[in-house]
C-alpha cells in the first residue's frame, strides 16, 4: 500500500475510509481543472518558411487564421525515418464546413508528402498516419483552402507525434474520460510515480491506481478501491491512452473477465 504520494508540493494520502478519499478526490479534480493548458501558440507573422514556429514533438501547437491570405508554417526537426501521427482539432468548430489545408514538405527534396482539407469538429478531430522516408527539418504548414469562398476564424491545435516519441515527465497530468462515457480520470505524475484515479460519473465508485511509466506504457496497482488489479495504460500520443488489465480480481477473489482485452480509450481533455 502507497502511504504518500506527491501532488504539486503537497502531500496526497491515501486511506482505506471512503469519506476521507472522496473528499481528497474532488480536490484532484479541482486542481486538474485550474491547470493551464499543455500546448504552444503560434507567433505572427509566420507566413513563410523563414519565419516558421518549432513544432515541439507530441505538443500541440495552438494557431488561428486571419483572412485568406494569412499561411501558418511550422517546422518540425525528425531524427530518424519513423511514422509520425498527425492530430489536428478545432474545440469551437461547430460543424463541417470549416475547412483547413494541412500540408507537409519532407526535408531532402521539398515535395509534400501529406495535403488534405480537414474539417474536425469540436468533438471529433482530424487524425493521419504519415509515413516519413527521410530525417531532418519536416515543414508543415495551414491554409485556407483554395477557392473556398470563406475562412475558418475558429482557433485550431496542430499536434505531430513521432512513433518513437517518448514523452517528457508529466506530458500526461491533467483530467481524461473514457470513451465509453462512464468515467473520469485524474492522472498526475511525479518523480515519485504515476498516480491515476477513476471516478464514475454516478459517484458510485471509484478506484486509485499507483505505479511508473515506462517508455509509451505504465504498469499500474490498484491501491485503493473494491478488489484488486494491475492496469496497463499504453499512451498512443500525448492526448489518448489504452487501457487494459494485466490482471483483475473482485471483490470476492473472482478472476475479472477483462484480463488482456481493450477496456476503453480515454481522451484528455483537460490537459496540465
Amino acid at each position: 500500500m502507497i502511504s504518500k504520494l506527491f501532488f504539486n508540493s503537497q502531500a496526497v494520502k491515501i486511506h482505506t475510509r471512503w469519506s476521507t478519499n472522496m473528499s481528497r478526490l474532488f480536490v484532484l479534480f479541482i486542481i486538474v481543472l485550474n491547470f493551464e493548458a499543455n500546448a504552444d501558440s503560434e507567433s505572427e507573422n509566420n507566413n513563410s518558411e523563414a519565419t516558421a514556429d518549432v513544432l515541439s514533438p507530441g505538443i500541440a501547437m495552438v494557431g488561428r487564421l486571419s483572412n485568406s491570405e494569412d499561411w501558418d508554417y511550422f517546422k518540425l526537426d525528425i531524427g530518424s525515418t519513423e511514422t509520425f501521427s498527425l492530430r489536428f482539432a478545432s474545440p469551437y468548430s461547430e460543424n463541417s464546413t470549416n475547412q483547413w489545408l494541412v500540408a507537409i514538405q519532407e526535408p531532402r527534396d521539398s515535395y509534400i508528402v501529406f495535403q488534405e482539407a480537414l474539417s474536425p469538429t469540436a468533438g471529433e478531430p482530424a487524425e493521419r498516419t504519415i509515413e516519413t522516408k527521410d530525417n531532418g527539418t519536416y515543414i508543415i504548414f495551414v491554409a485556407p483552402v483554395l477557392g473556398s469562398s470563406s475562412v475558418p476564424s475558429t482557433e485550431y491545435t496542430l499536434t505531430i507525434t513521432p512513433e518513437n516519441f517518448q514523452a517528457a515527465l508529466g506530458s500526461y497530468n491533467g483530467l481524461w474520460q473514457d470513451d465509453l462515457k462512464s468515467s473520469f480520470y485524474s492522472l498526475h505524475e511525479s518523480l515519485d510515480g504515476l498516480l491515476y484515479i477513476e471516478l464514475q460519473q454516478g459517484g458510485a465508485a471509484w478506484k486509485a491506481y499507483y505505479g511508473a511509466r515506462n517508455g509509451n506504457k505504465a504498469t499500474l496497482n490498484q491501491v485503493v478501491g473494491p478488489g484488486s488489479a494491475t492496469l496497463e495504460l499504453t499512451f498512443i500520443s500525448t492526448v489518448k491512452v489504452e487501457a487494459r488489465y494485466k490482471s483483475c480480481r473482485t471483490l470476492s477473489d473472482d478472476i475479472c473477465d477483462a484480463n488482456g482485452a481493450l477496456l476503453y480509450t480515454g481522451s484528455l481533455i483537460f490537459p496540465k
